[in-house]
This record gives structure tokens, C-alpha cells and sequence, in this order.
């Protein structure tokens, strides 16, 4: 039965409990609740539903306590007497006593605790640098959501292509038309020299790969701030030229270079004989181009430079050279509608090309936003390679398991050691110690080694970011730290390290009874626990993965770099020439002849490229006269007479290029095995005498001869189709057969014979070897990167390996002792330890096996040719990491098994 009085007394009493409900208002308090009472009840309420909804309504206690308290002390805020915080301000100074106190003591675990997060933290620190720096190119544009590059979608009678560029007239032709577009500009390379463009100051002399002809109003759209001169008119007139601050340096030094003059050569592909240099007045300087910028500059020349020598640059729409166009939008333009308006210009497009080619074309031009080139453009013709998805997932994937060693060992040892500390945390909560504070003591401890290993770790980064930025090709560094898209993530890194790493002391050894705790029953339970077992075995897993994959990249590498080419690689001095190519091209083989006149040089041979080159050149071939629809491309290499022997390239069927049918620089094709199968013929002799004409000369060509398949791009590819050709419009290459017997008489006999014929051109050479092996860049990126991360994981798992054994060898020293004095040997002693990780290790290389051999047959899908990852790589990773755990155990267990067991049991 509900005694009413009785529950209200009982409710009284619980007011007490409050330090600021004192007498008065407690009376008040239950004047209040039996008026609310005689309301619900005269409402037909029971009297026990009557209390509970009047108790109910007034609130809960220690609420109302606090809002007495608030009007007693005038303080709105400020916390009451006996609401304690989560670590009282009297307690901090004592906990970070107490931390620095562990860490002193327990030098060793501290040692590998610190070291084993400073390695994974500098790691993560790297490659956030690294992603943001991929993720953020061009977004430091004042108006990046209004930039646009136009693209244009092209389909015609040989196939469908993606551009990057556009007609010359469609910047001026949209800015002219369209309200809409508030700026465009024309960002155009030299046409037939753009990657070496020669330069002239006095007495100075280099190629220049960076250069630019710009509309004036690329300074209205860029970010290009001025550090000398004037924006408005700088590039407005004839043979101006703004340079980028470092390239004013390196012409003019500590001198003012406004109003200097600078010679340069630029060859606008019109048919003469001679590219000459030509003077253009500084009329800027601008700050150099970031890093992190699609658009990379060194010097931008005026466009009315450009329509000087090219009139029909204005109105050609079908030209093929190669042109980018920008365009920044008005305000509350939608891209996606004034896409749509572009049919204009893709209509004036399709009407040239039809009147000049007699053939149709479809053009659809796009706008692509300008922060999403580098990572998300798949277009051809790129102003440079875009950035790759794959490899910033990679890198961020292996940081990260780095980092996860790292914790994993600090939550190990953190556990191992939580044994030790069950008596401190029983009496700390014996004498009043309310848990949440014994919590914020440990994630404390925790904070405080993940600081001091962030602050260790920003040291490494200064010696990891060396090789990284010589491996990766990038200028990153330190002061990146401070930007707000990699500080935030590093902050949050850094917080969910400290909590994720102290997690297990500060919520499982807090958890338990302070009876378990002192009287001894709860060092019993840590012993060996499963998470500990677990995380040795996630260390080793991650350790074997890593291995496993640097192993199988390493062997495709090799294997790539050892096999066959089907040409000749060694002992080849590749001369690039990047002016004066007429003389080249009109006297080849006399040059060459005084090249091979240097006892050291054994042949020579002149081409377009050379193997390694990225060279996009191509053929369509038909065999209909002028009717290229429905027909095939193959790429190709102008070369000449000498190439396929010099290059010891294998005929299999027909002849090579021979010096006695002076006829065949016009009339003679020779293919390779894959160009066979592109142009629907059977074997190689029934290629020889057919008739092809090239879309580029028009001219009409037999096959001669069949080339076996030679790998000139590398064997990450199958070998394409690939046409060999006379054509000395395009030779700019000149390969030169040496013996390197003495490289000192060798060059110098080279350099004068190149000064000779190319007096004033800088030299640039290089060795086919060294030239070819950037084929295999991202590759061998990829396999350096791995391996110092594999070493460093290695390091970071034996070292936590070394610390779990030094913890098991004293926790066990007096059962060592008696073990001693019974008789035990020393590799009794090393066994014991052992065989608690052997097993652990051993599990390990189960686990990570499958999940290895999934990601690397992955990997090694994207090669045409490809090693069998075979079953030595596996179990060489699983010898050389129970080795390396052994080995490294092995060392404390010999250790604990020389100490004397007497003073392992003198107290027993």
C-alpha cells in the first residue's frame, strides 16, 4: 500500500544530500510539491501517480541545487563545491610529475614507445605534406571556382579524342560573344621547340623548357603577383617578356632586369631554313610559379610576338599545334549552361575542317574547373603529367600502417607494464580516486609521450623529406606543417594517437575492483593477456605485408630492368638537339661522319626519339588514296639509314633502310612484328612490297622489311605498333655508339665537334641506360618507398619485440633463477622466452600471406609482362622475420640467462 507521507518524507530527506538546498528551501521545495500534489489529485490521479509526476516536474535535485547555488553566489557560471571536475587543477602539476617520473625510470620502454611513434608520426607527417600538396594544386586562386581550362571532345573518321587543347581563335572568339565570360587567355608553347627554347644573356647561354606565348589578360586570371613592372601593359606589346623571379635571377643577377633584353629562339614552324634568336625587352617580374600549380612558368612572352610570325593564328581552327585556353567566368555564371553556348565555336570548327579535309568532325568543347586538372583529368595532350591516384593511395596507406606499428607497440608495452601498476591504481582509488580521474592520468601519460615523440618526429622529417622529395620530384618541406590543410589533420592525428595508444591502461586497468587490485589477483589476469598476443601478431602481419610487397616490386623491377629489349642499350650517347636543327636535318650524315671521326665513337645514327622517350608521334595509314576514315595509326620513329643496325634491331623479314637505295627516303616503310597484326597482315613476308600512304607527307610508301618486337617503351606495356620511317623533318636526335674506355678524350672530342657544328647551342646529352631507366620511375618510386618504410616497420616491431622480451625476462627472473639452479642452460633459458613469440610470429605470416598476394597480384595486373610472385618471396619473408624475432629475443633471453640466480631468489 502507498503511504503518501512516508514518500514525501523520504523525498526530503534526499534534499539534504545537496550542499545548497539548505533548510528554507527545502521547506519551500516541499510546499511546492504538495501543491502540485493536490492538483493532480483533485485532476483523479492516484496519490502514488500524483508524487511521481509532481517530483517529476519539479526536477532533479542536484539541477535545482545548482540554480540555488547560482542565486546565492550572483556567479552564472563557475562550477558548484561538489561537482568535481574531470582532473582537479591542485592534481595536474602531480600527474605530469608523475609522467615524467615513468618515463625516467622506465628508460627502455620509454625509448621504444617514443622512437616507435616519432617514426610513424614523421612517416604520416611526410605523406600528409605529400597529399595535400597533390589534393590542393591550383586552389589558391582567388577565384578557383570561376577558372576554367577549355578541353575539346573531338570525333572523327580515325577515332575519338579528349584534348587539352583548342582552336587558337576560341579565347578571343568567347570573350567577344558571350557577356558571360569575364576574361580568356591563350597559354601557348613554342610550337616546334617548346621543351628547349634557347636563351640568351651576354655571355649566358641555356635552354629553357618552361616558356610561354600569353594573352595580357592571363594576369587577370592567374595568380601572378607582380614584383617589378606593371600588369596592365606588360605583355601588351611586340617582343615583351615577363620573367619569374628565380629566372631573372639566374640572367641578370643582383641587377634591375626591367628594360634588359634578352635573345631568344623560338621556331614557329613556318617553313624557314634558320631559327634565329630574337631580342624582347623585360617588362616584368613575376613571383616564381608554386609548386603545386598544373601551370609551371619560367618566362611568358607577349602574344602579339606570336601573331607577328603566325597572321593565321587568329582565324585557324583546325590547326593541330598545340594551344590551351583559359577562361574565368562571371559571377552566378553556371558552367554547366554555358557549355552549351559553346556550339558556336564547334560549329566554326566543323565548317574548316570539312572545307579543308573534305571529311567530317564533331568537336564538342568542355570546361574543366581548374583545381581538378592535376588529380582528375584524363585528357591527352596535358600540359604536364597529371598526378596519380593510385600512388598517393598507396603511400597514404603505407604511412599509415607505420603509424599503426607504432601504437601498437606503445599499447603492448603500455599493457605488458600495466602489471606492474595495479597496486598504484588500487590505492589511488582506495584513498578517494574517482575513476574518471585515474582515466585522465593515463591519457595524460599517454599525451605527453605522443608529444615528445611528435617533437622527435619533426626532426626525422628533415631527414626523411631529402630522399623523399628526390624520389617523389617534389620541393616539399617543414614550414608545410603550418598550413591550416595539414595542421588540422596532424592535430587530429596526434589527439587520436594519444587516446587510441593510452586507451588500454586508462579504460581496462581503471575498470577493476581496488580488492582484485591489492590483493594480487589482477597481475595474474594481465599476464599475456589476448590483446597483447593479438597486437604482436597485427605488428609482425603489417611487418611481413610490407616485406612481401617490397620484395615482389623489387622482383619486377629486376626483371623488367634484366630482360631482352630486342635492341641494343649500352654504351649509347644520346645528343639532344634543341637548336640549329636545320643544320641537322639538311647535313646529317656529315656531321655524323665527323662524330664517328673520335677513335672512341663507333657509329652513329640519327632519329626523332630515342627508346625511353614518352613520344606520342603517329601515323594513320591507308591504303586509299587521301581516304583516311576507318584506318589505322601506328606510331613512329623518323630515322635514318643507320638506325636499325646501330641499334642492333633484329630483321625478320625484308631489309633494313639501305644507303645504296638512296630512293628509300621516299618510298621505303619498315615495321615492326606488331604492326603486322594493326594492319590486318598475316606473316611478315606477305607484308613486304605493300603500299601504304601517311597521313603526315602524304606520300606513298613500300614495306621493305619487318622488325622483330623491341621494347622502346619499357615492359610495363605490350609493344605497339610501331612504323620506322625517313622523314628528316622531324630528326632532332643524334645517337652516337662509344666505348667508354676513356670517358675524359672521349668527351672532349665530342664537345669540340658539337661546337663546331652548333656553335653557341649548350650541349645536352645523356646515356640511353640512364635515359631508359626513367621508364620505370614510378616504379622504382614505388619500390624505394617501400623499402625504407619496410626497414623502418622492421625496426619498430623488433624494437617493441626487444621490450615485451625484457618485460617477460624480468617478470620472470625468479622463476629464471630456480630454473638455473635446477640445472638449465642458457639455451634453456633463450627457448623459454622464444617459444612464447615464435608462435605469434608464425601466425603472422599467415595472416599477412593471403592479404600480400591479393594486393600484389593487384599490383602486377597493370604489366604487360610480369614476374610469378612464386612461393620463394613468401617464405623468405616468413624465414627473415622469425629470424629477425628470434634473433632479437634471443638477445634479452641471454641476457636474463647470464644474471646470477642468486640474486634472483635471495629474497624467497
Amino acid at each position: 500500500m502507498f503511504d503518501l507521507e512516508e514518500a514525501i518524507k523520504k523525498w526530503r530527506r534526499s534534499l539534504r544530500k545537496n550542499e545548497a538546498l539548505e533548510d528554507g528551501y527545502r521547506e519551500e521545495l516541499e510546499s511546492h510539491l504538495r501543491d502540485k500534489i493536490d492538483h493532480l489529485k483533485a485532476q483523479g490521479f492516484s496519490d502514488e501517480k500524483a508524487f511521481a509526476e509532481a517530483v517529476k516536474k519539479i526536477g532533479d535535485r542536484d539541477l535545482i541545487g545548482e540554480e540555488y547555488f547560482k542565486a546565492d553566489t550572483k556567479k552564472l557560471t563557475g562550477r558548484p563545491p561538489w561537482k568535481k571536475g574531470l582532473l582537479p587543477t591542485a592534481l595536474i602539476p602531480n600527474y605530469f610529475k608523475t609522467a615524467f617520473r615513468k618515463i625516467k625510470r622506465q628508460k627502455i620502454f620509454s625509448f621504444i614507445n617514443i622512437v616507435g611513434l616519432a617514426v610513424g608520426l614523421a612517416c604520416c607527417a611526410v605523406i600528409i605534406l605529400y597529399v595535400v600538396n597533390e589534393l590542393t594544386y591550383d586552389t589558391f586562386y582567388k577565384d578557383k571556382d570561376r577558372i576554367f581550362r577549355v578541353n575539346a571532345y573531338q570525333v572523327n573518321e580515325v577515332g575519338e579524342f579528349y584534348m587539352a587543347t583548342t582552336p587558337g581563335p576560341l579565347g578571343p572568339m568567347l570573350k567577344d560573344t558571350f557577356p558571360q565570360v569575364e576574361e580568356a587567355t591563350r597559354v601557348v608553347p613554342p610550337y616546334e621547340n617548346p621543351d628547349s627554347v634557347l636563351v640568351v644573356q651576354k655571355d649566358k647561354r641555356f635552354f629553357e623548357t618552361h616558356v610561354f606565348f600569353v594573352d595580357n589578360a592571363a594576369f587577370r586570371i592567374f595568380y601572378m603577383p607582380f614584383l617589378k613592372g606593371s600588369p596592365e601593359h606588360a605583355l601588351t606589346r611586340p617582343h615583351t617578356v615577363v620573367l619569374a623571379e628565380s629566372t631573372a635571377k639566374k640572367y641578370f643577377g643582383d641587377e634591375d632586369p626591367i628594360g634588359g633584353i634578352l635573345q631568344i629562339e623560338v621556331d614557329y614552324d613556318i617553313g624557314i631554313e634558320r631559327v634565329e634568336l630574337q631580342d624582347y625587352e623585360v617588362t616584368g617580374v613575376i613571383e616564381d610559379a608554386p609548386m603545386n600549380t598544373h601551370f609551371k612558368y619560367d618566362m611568358l612572352l607577349s602574344m602579339p610576338t606570336f601573331l607577328a610570325n603566325r597572321q593565321d593564328f587568329d582565324t585557324e581552327w583546325v590547326n593541330p599545334h598545340t594551344k590551351y585556353t583559359y577562361i574565368k567566368l562571371q559571377p552566378d555564371t553556371d558552367p554547366s549552361s554555358f557549355k552549351e553556348k559553346m556550339v558556336l565555336a564547334s560549329q566554326e570548327v566543323t565548317r574548316q575542317f570539312e572545307e579543308r579535309f573534305g571529311s567530317s568532325l564533331k568537336v564538342n568543347f568542355d570546361l574543366q574547373p581548374i583545381g581538378r586538372i592535376h588529380m582528375s583529368s584524363y585528357v591527352r595532350r596535358e600540359m604536364e603529367a597529371p598526378g596519380n591516384w593510385y600512388y598517393v593511395t598507396i603511400y597514404s596507406m603505407v604511412a599509415f600502417l607505420i603509424l599503426l606499428i607504432g601504437c601498437m607497440n606503445f599499447v603492448n608495452l603500455s599493457a605488458a607494464l600495466s602489471a606492474t601498476r595495479t597496486r598504484e591504481v588500487g590505492l589511488r582509488k582506495v584513498i578517494g580516486a574517482q575513476r574518471k580521474q585515474l582515466i585522465g592520468q593515463f591519457l595524460g601519460e599517454s599525451s605527453l609521450i605522443t608529444f615528445v615523440a611528435f617533437i622527435l618526429s619533426l626532426v626525422l622529417m628533415n631527414v626523411l623529406l631529402c630522399p623523399f622529395n628526390r624520389m617523389a620530384g617534389t620541393e616539399l618541406s617543414i614550414a608545410g606543417l603550418t598550413r591550416p590543410l595539414v595542421f588540422v589533420p596532424l592535430i587530429a592525428l596526434l589527439v587520436l594517437v594519444a587516446l587510441g595508444s593510452g586507451a588500454y591502461p586508462a579504460f581496462i586497468l581503471t575498470a577493476f575492483r581496488p580488492a582484485d587490485v591489492l590483493q594480487g589477483r589482477l597481475a595474474q589476469k594481465l599476464r599475456g593477456t589476448g590483446v597483447q598476443k593479438v597486437l604482436v601478431v597485427g605488428q609482425f602481419a603489417i611487418s611481413v605485408f610490407l616485406v612481401i610487397c617490397t620484395m615482389t616490386v623489387f622482383k619486377q623491377l629486376n626483371f623488367m630492368r634484366g630482360q631482352a629489349l630486342g635492341f641494343d642499350i649500352n654504351q649509347k650517347l644520346i645528343l639532344r638537339v634543341k637548336s640549329n636543327l636545320d643544320h641537322l636535318r639538311l647535313d646529317y650524315e656529315a656531321i655524323k661522319r665527323d662524330f664517328v671521326s673520335n677513335p672512341y665513337v663507333t657509329g652513329a645514327t640519327v632519329s626523332s626519339s630515342v627508346p625511353g622517350d614518352h613520344d606520342e608521334s603517329g601515323y594513320y595509314m591507308t591504303t586509299r588514296e587521301e581516304d583516311f576514315s576507318d584506318t589505322m595509326r601506328l606510331k613512329v620513329n623518323t630515322v635514318d639509314y643507320d638506325f636499325i643496325p646501330e641499334y642492333g634491331i633484329k630483321m625478320i623479314a625484308g631489309r633494313s633502310f639501305e644507303k645504296e637505295n638512296r630512293s628509300d627516303i621516299n618510298e621505303a616503310f619498315v615495321i615492326n612484328r606488331a604492326g603486322l597484326i594493326e594492319l590486318g597482315i598475316p606473316t611478315p613476308e606477305e607484308a613486304i612490297g605493300k603500299r601504304y600512304q601517311a597521313h603526315y607527307h602524304r606520300m606513298w610508301k613500300t614495306i621493305v622489311g619487318v622488325t622483330e618486337n623491341f621494347h622502346y617503351r619499357g615492359m610495363q606495356e605490350a609493344v605497339e605498333p610501331l612504323l620506322l620511317d625517313i622523314e628528316t623533318s622531324l630528326m632532332d636526335n643524334i645517337t652516337l655508339s662509344v666505348s667508354t674506355e676513356n670517358m675524359n678524350v672521349l668527351m672532349r672530342g665530342v664537345r669540340a665537334t658539337w661546337e663546331e657544328h652548333f656553335p653557341g647551342v649548350p650541349i645536352v646529352y645523356s646515356f640511353l641506360d640512364e635515359n631508359f631507366d626513367r621508364v620505370y620511375r614510378y616504379e622504382s618510386q614505388m619500390g624505394r618507398m617501400l623499402g625504407i618504410t619496410t626497414t623502418l616497420g622492421l625496426i619498430i616491431a623488433c624494437l617493441g619485440l626487444f621490450g615485451l622480451a625484457y618485460f617477460v625476462a624480468n617478470f620472470k627472473r625468479k622463476e629464471i633463477g630456480i630454473r638455473k639452479v635446477l640445472g638449465a642452460s642458457h639455451w634453456d633459458i633463450v627457448s623459454l622466452l622464444s617459444k612464447r613469440f615464435a608462435g605469434l610470429v608464425l601466425v603472422s605470416v599467415f595472416v599477412a600471406g593471403p592479404l600480400a598476394w591479393y594486393a600484389m597480384t593487384r599490383w602486377l595486373q597493370a604489366f604487360a609482362y610480369r614476374v610469378d610472385l612464386g612461393w620463394f618471396v613468401f617464405a623468405a619473408a616468413a624465414v627473415g622475420a622469425l629470424v629477425i624475432a628470434m634473433a632479437t629475443v634471443s638477445i634479452q633471453g641471454m641476457k636474463a640467462a647470464s644474471l646470477d640466480p642468486a640474486n634472483s631468489i635471495r629474497n624467497e
